[in-house]
């Protein structure tokens, strides 16, 4: 689990939103949630090697998202 906060929760949202569909496999899946603090990022899998490939993908995919935003600022 993943909880983010004072962060852009819409940005988070709108890109892992996009990214659930390609998340989801038969051994696991990502979600996403979202409160008043911020938002939080649940990885579950069936296996450890499953639960490592969508931690690695959940990983990948923030750092590209602050990047991008650090580059836009």
């Amino acid at each position: 689990m993943f909880s983010l906060r004072d962060t852009d929760k819409d940005l988070i949202i709108k890109s892992f939103k996009t990214l659930e569909r390609e998340m989801r496999f038969s051994r696991g899946f990502v979600s996403i949630g979202a409160d008043d603090d911020g938002v939080t990022i649940v990885v579950c899998a069936r296996d450890l090697s499953s639960l490592r490939s969508l931690v690695n993908g959940v990983m990948k995919s923030l750092y590209l998202i602050f990047e991008a935003v650090n580059l836009g600022a």
